[in-house]
């Protein structure tokens, strides 16, 4: 088919389907895919031109949904740090894909064929693609899912037709076959993909698609290559050297302060009074943009300058507080850091936003000399619970397990689930007695520094923060008695250090299996 002979875009009553219509002939097929009814304190083209044959839906795609959907799957959500659904901060109930006509389904499939198929340089398959979006970015939810099904089918690469030119052959054939098919369907993919980059708009686009890609995932295996190829793309895309690292303050532009509102995802920002002590003198926000997205921030850190290193998040968040003496301050506390973009999960650049900010801040304040987090213990929790009234022991030790069945501490046979919960109750009244914090403390230690998953820290605050360099300093007892706090650390937060001529060699001892810790945290093993 020439591409001349190919529409490339399709009419309203083509894309939205008429849902009496539609359904009545999804529901004959399967009836699982059916749908439901002020102020507070003052590069050239490289790829050649390989015509990836685009599948038929054998069986209909109307069965493949229902056999889909039938199964379950679940929501794959952002990543950690981002918004907490993951889509802008509005909250999103289970999607039901909508049901596209066979006429619709055949245009669709008609135009994705061009956009895989032509060269970077063919206008009509632009054009094809330019209209794909648009029509995409305007769909409802439900009418998205139909059509990332759509293109998940047409993308994807399972190795049958491969088999089927090779049936004849050797296995050798086969299977040369079978990698030939993959390569030139991987080609057409990656050139799908960077026709969409080279559109207007075309990269935020992709961001937001890759987002709906992992949510949906689980149910539309057939994305994964395309999300994966995706996925690749963007660590390119994103590379830390195209990066701008830009403060916002609060004579930022009134939109950019309301993403950081609803992109904050460690302490919520409750008011424009909390934003407006966010951001006063003696704070600071970086973020890191990108050029062709430059009303988004990708990432955001918040710093605190204070006389001494913190120890709790309330004192940082007080409105109420009077602003520090700048002339004074000895520690840069970073206290949140949050991604924003669900769909750049997997591309790494937090641990460069923190090198940058620590360069610019020794810049404006030649004095500054110590920097460190006060950082959240998500897993803690979790982790405690899990654990058996023998592994309770043997993690605390000989002799602060002989703390277990003196006055006011848990019996001897206390297990994990029952811990979290006597550590819980201390964390919601200040008037906790030693030996809740000594044992919580030395759970905390032990859990961030010997706890491991695959080599790597339990913890992903934890793997984060080592992994740059830094060192386990000090656990801090009532930091964080929100009920966000108790929830995930039984109230405790931690501060890990920065010391820019320690960062090369703290890693170093961190892929030797040994993370560095200060003494404090030593002390508590």
């Amino acid at each position: 088919m020439s591409a001349m002979s190919v529409p490339v875009s399709l009419s309203p009553s083509e894309m939205d389907s008429t849902m009496a219509a539609s359904s009545t002939a999804m529901a004959s097929s399967s009836p699982s895919a059916s749908s439901p009814s002020q102020p507070g304190r003052g590069t050239p083209e490289t790829v050649s031109d390989v015509s990836a044959p685009v599948p038929s839906p054998k069986p209909s795609l109307g069965a493949r949904l229902g056999q889909w959907f039938g199964r379950g799957g679940g929501k794959s959500g952002g990543h950690g740090g981002g918004p907490k659904d993951g889509k802008d901060g509005k909250g999103s109930a289970k999607v039901t894909p909508a049901t596209l006509s066979p006429r619709a389904q055949s245009a669709l499939r008609r135009q994705l064929t061009l956009c895989l198929a032509a060269r970077l340089t063919d206008s009509a398959a632009n054009d094809a693609a330019r209209d794909f979006m648009t029509r995409y970015t305007a769909a409802s939810p439900d009418t998205q899912l139909a059509l990332l099904a759509v293109v998940a089918d047409a993308c994807a690469s399972d190795g049958s037709p491969g088999a089927e030119v090779g049936r004849d052959g050797d296995g050798a054939s086969a299977r040369r076959a079978a990698s030939g098919l993959a390569g030139a369907l991987g080609s057409a993919r990656v050139r799908f993909l960077k026709r969409f980059n080279a559109l207007p708009d075309g990269l935020p686009f992709l961001v937001r698609w890759r987002a709906d890609m992992l949510e949906h995932r689980a149910v539309l295996p057939g994305l994964a290559a395309l999300e994966e190829d995706l996925g690749s793309l963007f660590s390119t895309w994103f590379d830390v050297g195209l990066l701008e690292l830009h403060p916002i303050t609060w004579d930022s532009p009134a939109s950019l302060l309301e993403k950081l509102m609803r992109y904050e995802a460690v302490h919520e920002i409750s008011s424009w009074a909390d934003l407006r002590n966010r951001l006063d003198s003696d704070r600071r926000c970086y973020a890191f943009f990108h050029p062709r997205m430059p009303r988004e921030p990708l990432i955001f850190v918040e710093v605190a300058f204070v006389p001494e290193m913190a120890a709790d998040v309330h004192s940082l968040l007080d409105e109420k507080a009077p602003l520090e003496d700048l002339r004074r301050v000895r520690w840069a506390i970073f206290y949140s850091i949050s991604n924003t973009q669900p769909g750049l999960r997997g591309v790494s650049f937090g641990n460069f936003l923190l090198k940058r900010v620590i360069d610019e801040l020794q810049v404006d304040f030649p004095k500054l000399r110590n920097f460190a987090t006060l950082s959240p213990i998500p897993g803690f929790n979790d982790w405690l619970k899990s654990l058996s009234t023998l592994a309770l022991v043997q993690v605390l030790g000989p002799k602060r397990a002989k703390l277990l069945g003196q006055e006011g501490a848990p019996a001897p046979d206390v297990s994990g689930a029952q811990m979290v919960a006597w550590l819980q109750a201390s964390a919601e009244r200040k008037g906790a007695q030693a030996s809740q914090r000594s044992l919580g403390e030395a759970l905390a230690a032990y859990y961030l520094a010997r706890e491991t998953v695959r080599g790597q820290p339990r913890d992903p605050v934890a793997r984060f923060h080592l992994g740059n360099g830094a060192r386990v300093e000090r656990i801090n007892w009532h930091a964080d008695l929100s009920k966000k706090g108790a929830k995930q650390s039984c109230g405790m937060m931690v501060n890990y250090l920065y010391e820019p001529d320690e960062l090369d060699a703290n890693l170093q001892r961190l892929i030797d299996g040994e993370p560095a810790l200060g003494r404090a945290v030593a002390r508590l093993l």
